[in-house]
Formats: structure tokens, sequence, C-alpha cells
């Protein structure tokens, strides 16, 4: 059952903090989600929802809100109209630290993305799509008030940045006397001592700091800045490569580890630094492309199948030797349009390639099945059939439709048994799709 904090939590953030939502995207899904949410679950007013679709947008949009007042919750796009937002990201969490949450609208991505999202600020992260009950818990959890503890964070982050060390000392030891050992209270310490000049004592409250939370970045990046500025180039490359371990998506960083590797005179360490940002950087571009170019094709796909095969194509091109197991729905996308074009061999030979990078997916078999069929090639459509039910016996339960391909190949084929069962299967999933009982009459088993 929903706890009804969370809802209590995030109307407070609006009635309590003057708090207001500002959405960069352009998905008008997740956009409807939200308004619906706020509005039925928690009585909130549109009023408090900003939707801005562009870069240039967000900033005309966050410096009048400010001007007024007004707490934000800002939802970004990991990626908007084709671009990255990373540098975005981190602009707006060290430009307005203070000033407004961050959370970043994904879809399922890598845990070493979600890693780099974190480390660059992101307060949240939510996955799409989303249901309302999760949507209010994420807020919820991303603008509650934190007690106790979160109130002297607070505290002795305010005094840092007014320059009063002594008090944000004061302040770290009330947390910490409250929750010994508290990395976040470590870490407050250590700033607090490093601005007094005592780096030793901050080196110490750094390191207990990342011995208590493993996944905790800010710890070992606060060492490596005090070895940067004590001039030790070799203990400052030994922290950042730890950080490139548990964060390997950072261009910065691996930048920092070439510079310090040609301090040091290892110029072959550097290159091998300097080429994995350069291939990082160089990806996130041709993903950019990429997208575009499948974004055209999705256009065209209706109309014009020609050129949604072209596109894709381009697309596919564009990540040459970056292809991975995200690229093999726009090789299934593809195929389908060699398909529309009566081109089932060539569909086959595109869904050949993408095998190469995902050898197990059931459902490339299963299309090299549908495309035999549609070039009359009955045997070798019932091999690969069969390779694609071993590898996902529930492949049937992806729709009717995919039922009665599946024994339409085995009537071909002449197994009448298995053919009635799909068939009967794509009646369980809609007892009223006319063309599976219609072929189950024609085999003689109407009912």
């Amino acid at each position: 059952m929903k706890n009804k904090q969370y809802d209590d939590d995030v109307r407070e953030f609006v009635a309590l903090q003057n708090g207001v939502f500002v959405v960069v995207s352009i998905d008008a899904v997740f956009n409807k989600n939200l308004r619906t949410t706020l509005l039925r679950h928690l009585t909130i007013k549109d009023e408090c929802v900003y939707n801005v679709a562009t870069i240039e947008g967000l900033h005309k949009e966050i410096k009048q809100l400010r001007t007024k007042g007004h707490k934000l919750l800002v939802f970004i796009e990991r990626e908007l109209n084709g671009r990255n937002t990373s540098d975005l990201i981190r602009y707006l969490k060290s430009d307005f630290a203070n000033e407004l949450f961050l959370v970043v609208l994904t879809t399922e991505v890598e845990r070493d993305k979600l890693v780099l999202l974190h480390e660059l600020g992101a307060d949240n992260i939510i996955t799409k799509p989303i249901s309302p009950d999760t949507l209010i818990e994420k807020i919820a959890f991303t603008v509650k008030p934190r007690g106790q503890l979160g109130e002297l964070m607070d505290k002795g982050r305010q005094s840092l940045d007014m320059g009063n060390p002594l008090e944000a000392a004061k302040a770290a030891k009330q947390v910490l006397d409250l929750k010994p050992n508290s990395p976040s209270g470590l870490l407050l310490m250590g700033d607090a001592l490093r601005a007094m000049g005592k780096r030793d004592d901050a080196l110490r409250a750094y390191t207990q700091a990342e011995k208590g939370a493993k996944l905790f970045l800010d710890p070992l990046k606060k060492i490596a800045e005090l070895h940067r500025e004590e001039g030790n180039t070799q203990e400052e490359i030994k922290f950042l490569e730890r950080l490139d371990k548990l964060s390997p998506l950072n261009v910065d960083r691996k930048v920092d580890i070439g510079a310090g590797y040609i301090k040091l005179g290892d110029a072959d360490k550097a290159k091998l630094a300097f080429d994995q940002a350069v291939r990082i950087a160089t990806k996130e571009a041709l993903d950019a492309v990429s997208r575009v170019t499948q974004s055209i094709a999705v256009r065209c796909m209706e109309s014009a199948p020609e050129l949604s095969e072209q596109y894709l194509r381009q697309a596919l091109n564009t990540r040459k030797n970056m292809l991975d197991r995200s690229d093999i729905e726009t090789y299934n996308r593809l195929g389908l349009m060699l398909r529309r074009q009566g081109k089932w061999q060539d569909a086959i030979a595109e869904y050949r390639k993408a095998l190469k990078i995902s050898p197990n997916d059931g459902g490339l078999f299963y299309n090299i099945s549908m495309a035999y069929t549609e070039g009359r090639q009955y045997i070798e459509a019932y091999q690969y059939l069969d390779r694609a039910l071993t590898l996902n016996p529930d492949l049937w339960r992806t729709g009717e439709a995919v039922c009665y391909n599946i024994a339409t190949v085995y009537r071909r084929y002449g197994k009448k048994d298995p053919a009635v069962d799909y068939l009967k299967k794509a009646l369980e999933l809609n007892p009223g799709y006319a063309k599976a009982k219609s072929l189950l009459e024609e085999i003689g088993q109407g009912q």
C-alpha cells in the first residue's frame, strides 16, 4: 500500500518551500503522467508544472522562477533532442546547487551511465515508464526534509560557503555525535579541516569517509584534489584511477589521468587514458547522430519504407565498430523495412549481423523464420522458429499475431498439432481474433 507520508512530503514541498516542477522533455506521455499524478493523487494544480522543450527555454524559465522565490525540482531527459545533457546537468548542479533539485529522466541504461549521472549531480533518477505511486515516491525522496542530520549538514555547508570553517567543523562534529562514522559527516569535517589548513587531518577524515561508503565517490575526489594541490601526482593518479573504476564514463577524469601520466613522463599510459576519453566522447557523439537518423526512419516507416531503410542503414553505419545490444532494435526495424519491400533475403542478412552481437536473442531467430516464410523457404523457417522457441518459450505471449505466425510455420511444415495449440493460444490472448478462428476451421479444428 502506498505510504501517505510520501504524498504529504510532496504537498509540503509545494506549500512550504514554494516548490514548482520544471519538465525539460518532449515526452508527452511523461508530461501528462506528471500532471495527472499531481492533480488526481495529490490535488496539486497544473500551475505548479512548467514545460520547456529546449535548453534555452530552461535557462529562461529558471531565471524567471528564481526571481519569484520558487524552489525548483527540474526533471530533465538524459538525452534531449538527440543531445546528451551531461554537461547541462553538471552546470545546473554547480551553479544552482542549493536552489534546485535535479531528477534525470531516462529509459533502461547500464549501471555505469547511472553512476555517472549521480556523480554529475543528479539528486534522483527516474526510469520511464513510471507508475503514479512510484513517481510520487521518487519526488518525495528527492524533496523531503531530512530531519536533524540533514539540517546540521545544511548548516555546515552554509558555514563553509560563508567562509566560516570553524562553524562547519562544529556542525560536522554534531553530525558525527549523532551518527558516528557518517560518510557525509566525515566529508564535511574534512572540508572544514582543509579550509582551516589542516590538510593531514582533512586527509584522514576523507579516508575514513571513503572506507565507510565504497560507492560514495566524493571522498575519493577530495583525496585526489588534496594530492594534486600537494603536487603528489603519483598519489593523485592512484585515486583518480580508483574513481575511474567506479564511474568509467567520466571523460574529463580520463583526461586528468592522462595529464597526470604526462607529468610523470609516462607517455604510453597517458595515450591509453586519452584514447579512452576520445572513444567515449566519440561514442556519445555517434549515439546522438544515430538517434536522429533512427527518428527520421521511424517517421518514414509507413509511407516511405525505402527512405526508412536508407536512414536505418545510416544509423548502423554511423556506429560502425561501436555496435552493441542497444542496436538490436535498429536491426529489427531495418529487417522489417526490407521485408515490406519484398527483400526477405536482405532482411535475413541484417538479422544475421545482429545475431553476431546477440547470439541468443530468440526474437532475432523468430524474425529470420518470418523472413524465410515470406520467401516460401518453409524448412528453414521451421528450423529458425524451433531455435527461437528453444531460446524463448514464452515468445507466443508477445501477442496473438505472433501466435498466429508461429502456427502458420508449423502448419506449412506439416506439424498440425502444435499449429492448433498456438492458434488456441492466440484465442486465449484475444478471443475475437478472426484470423486464428479462420485457420482453425481450415485445419478442421473450428469450434
